[in-house]
């Protein structure tokens, strides 16, 4: 079994263990259990939509800060 398929069954494993304990657990706001799958759905898509973006935010932060590295401008703006 490769590591990428291992690293994939145990993500498999940790979302159905967090879903299960979420699903037993009582919150104390008398969510059913449709409630609780719907919440967990869109706490999913939000988790996942937030791990790109973060990707995304740290290559343009690097981008920035190597662009000012390679190309010193003059304080007219003009490159040297």
């Amino acid at each position: 079994m490769s590591k990428k398929n291992i690293y994939r069954l145990v993500a498999v494993f940790i979302a159905l263990t967090i879903t299960g304990v979420f699903m037993l657990c009582d919150l104390g706001a008398n969510f059913t259990p449709l409630t609780k799958l719907f919440v967990i759905f869109f706490g999913g898509i939000i988790g996942l939509q937030c791990v790109p973006a973060a990707l995304l935010f740290v290559s343009m932060v690097r981008g920035v800060f190597k662009v000012n590295q390679n190309n010193s401008l003059t304080e007219n703006g003009v490159k040297s």
